[in-house]
């Protein structure tokens, strides 16, 4: 056990960086002083908040170990007294691989004695690591005139590591910005943007062929980005030694990489930090080099890299300079400009049914509501497409589903808005537990009748946009696209209902194709997950106040041949059951969440340990139209609790075990006004 403890923190210690970060921010280094300059006296907190730089020394004498690094310590402003302690996308190697642990922040600690010599009240918070458990961190010391004397102590077990800082504050600011992040993307190579000073006859400075692309993975950092074999690298071309004579191709680039910290500069540039590797000989080939990188990024984002690569025969320097275009297409955020909005938009993606942005409005809110003007938050440099042209900020009516693309900077700069960008299906729902279901709307492609399906409209969704996947993909599905779709209207109890029909939709060589497709309607999204298309139901909406029953009206039919479905995995394989009569599924379940992006879906509705509460129809064969109200039964130690946030979904489908891809096609439910009371 203690063998494999030293293992674990040899990783630990060695990369050990505890309350520092690789960011920096411009100052002068040692200040001190009780007064801001204008006579006014200056508050504990301002004196110790700003960036240190200093010696990082960590301790372990079990292991012999003493090891010292220059760091970085950020002391920020906790309330008005208080001050924090910030560790940025922390990260620490065990057993030889880094073990993200991610920000660690140290609050609340306080603050004693005078401007000039201030005291850290000794504060201890604990880390919870999932695979170093717990570690109980205390951080004290004292800041005087500028200058930091920091002890950190970290627990494991019964080990005791000692970590100690010592240095000056070089910035009375605090930057929280991850440089990384704000300079990965594409630079690309421009006619003199790429030079050295090796000219030799035959030498060709090929490589890199068309640009630079930096990613960064860690916090402000930055690496080339992944090659076709996935090795973070940049070939640039570099000379062959004569005697290896005419090597192939391949020798006459070298692939070197990069994992560079990047810094602010006092004058608001930024230097990427000097970073240096090494190149194994390869007999006959290619010589043993060496190679350091560097750079610089100024204020109007253009990158200046400087790279140095030197065996033994040759020592070539190179300048790489050019623009920053990103390349992100992502989009990140959503705002109205009416106050419509419950929760924050939840962004998903899925292999083949796209991009989905879900949206939830306010109970109550009316159609004219519904036409508003969006503002988009997307990828920094992206522009946003609307029906082929620059999105400028116009209304847009989300009553129907809306269309955007996202469009990197680089991709914009090369080809406007007929670049291929990042397409995403907006999809607003109003939260609104009823519904008369007399309004359908269109959807599916509108240029081919028989691919054309309807759906209840503000949130309600159904199974036809699966069903629609079988039409598309008929050459292997084997359910072409003259077959019937899942849902559709009906005459109802007063106006439209909704009829819910279990399919025979014949399964196929693929085992995601299920031989019974039940018809089913509900509140939530449908986002085609063609690997499980359980997971493409996404079942529920906010809700705010507690449920009491649920009510509404139904017919049911049952199919003749009842299928069961052996192993859902392979849904395309299903056996006629004679001694089973399908049943209709009519529920209400309410589920806690963390956030409003948790859903749950066909695999976990009624068995998710999230569901708090359910009410339930026991519906049998009903020929007339049949009125329901059932009250929610709570399960047991549960209760409403206004401080925790829920979702509620109204599920109802023609087969009960359709879940299970089980159930009679033919099997024919229709609802109508359903509805949660509250």
């Amino acid at each position: 056990m203690r063998k494999n403890l030293f293992v674990y923190l040899f990783g630990v210690l060695c990369s050990l960086a505890l309350f520092t970060a690789c960011s920096d921010d411009d100052g002068n280094k040692g200040d001190g002083g009780s007064e801001d300059g204008g006579g006014q006296p200056v508050s504990l907190q301002e004196t110790v908040v700003g960036t240190y730089e200093g010696d990082l020394r960590v301790v372990l004498p079990e292991l012999n170990l003493d090891n010292t690094q220059t760091r970085r310590i950020f002391v920020k402003a906790d309330g008005a007294e208080n001050v924090q302690l910030v560790l940025k996308d922390f990260s620490i190697e065990v057993a030889g691989a880094p073990v993200p642990v991610g920000d660690i922040e140290v609050s609340g600690i306080a603050l004693e004695g005078d401007a000039t010599a201030v005291q850290l009240k000794e504060t201890t918070v604990t880390i919870l690591h999932p695979d170093l458990g717990e570690l109980p961190v205390t951080v004290s010391g004292d800041i005087a005139s500028g200058k930091a004397n920091l002890s950190i102590k970290v627990v494991w077990s019964d080990l005791n590591i000692d970590v100690t800082f010592t240095g000056n504050r070089i910035s009375h600011e605090v930057f929280d910005e991850d440089y990384g992040k704000m300079f990965a993307g594409y630079y690309p190579r421009t006619e003199n943007g790429f030079t050295c000073d090796y000219t030799e006859e035959g030498f060709e400075l090929k490589y890199p062929t068309d640009g630079i692309t930096l990613v960064s993975d860690t916090y402000s950092k930055l690496s080339f980005a992944a090659d076709w074999t996935g090795a973070k690298v940049l070939s640039v071309s570099f000379p062959v030694k004569p005697e290896f004579g005419d090597v192939s191709d391949q020798y006459k680039y070298q692939k070197i990489s990069m994992d560079a910290t990047i810094q602010k500069n006092a004058d608001g540039t930024y230097s990427i930090q000097e970073y240096k590797g090494n190149i194994e000989a390869l007999e006959g080939q290619r010589e043993a080099i060496g190679y350091t990188i560097s750079g610089t990024i100024n204020d109007n984002r253009e990158l200046k890299l400087n790279i140095n690569l030197k065996s033994e025969t040759y020592d070539v320097n190179y300048t790489f300079v050019s623009g920053l275009q990103k390349d992100g297409s992502d989009l990140l955020g959503v705002t109205f400009d009416k106050d419509i909005l419950v929760g924050d938009p939840v962004v998903k993606t899925t292999v083949l049914g796209g991009n989905w942005c879900l949206l939830y409005a306010k109970a109550g809110t009316t159609a004219a509501d519904l036409t508003c003007i969006p503002t988009f938050e997307v990828s920094d440099g992206a522009k946003v497409v609307y029906n082929g042209a620059l999105y400028e900020g116009a209304a847009l009516d989300f009553s129907v589903n809306q269309v955007i693309k996202v469009i990197s900077e680089k991709d914009y700069i090369a080809n406007g808005v007929d670049a291929a960008g990042t397409e995403y299906n907006l999809s607003l729902g109003v939260l609104d537990f009823s519904t008369a279901l007399d309004n359908w709307e269109a959807k599916g492609n509108v240029n081919d009748a028989d691919m054309v399906y309807y759906e209840p409209v503000l949130g309600w969704k159904t199974s036809n946009p699966g069903v629609e996947y079988l039409k598309s993909m008929s050459f292997i599905t084997k359910y072409d696209k003259t077959k019937p779709y899942a849902v559709t209207e009906c005459e109802g109890v007063s106006g439209k209902a909704a009829k819910l029909t279990t399919l025979n939709s014949g399964g196929s060589m693929l085992s995601m194709v299920p031989v019974v497709t039940s018809g089913s309607l509900f509140n939530g999204s449908f986002v085609t997950e063609i690997s499980n298309t359980l997971l493409s139901t996404l079942f529920g909406q906010p809700c705010e106040k507690e449920p009491k029953s649920f009510s509404g009206s139904y017919t049911y039919k049952a199919g003749e041949d009842y299928y069961v479905c052996k192993d859902p995995a392979n849904a395309n394989k299903a056996e006629i059951d004679e001694t089973k009569k399908d049943l209709p599924a009519m529920n209400a379940v309410l589920y806690e969440v963390a956030d409003y992006s948790e859903f749950l879906n066909g695999t976990n509705l009624l068995t998710s340990d999230k569901v708090v509460a359910i009410a339930s129809v026991d519906g049998t064969e009903q020929e007339a139209w049949t009125s329901f109200n059932v009250d929610f039964m709570w399960k047991e130690g549960k209760s409403w609790d206004a401080s925790k946030k829920y979702k509620l979904a109204i599920v109802c489908s023609s087969s009960k075990d359709g879940d299970k891809f089980s159930g009679a096609p033919g099997s024919v439910l229709c609802v109508d006004d359903l509805k949660v009371s509250f």
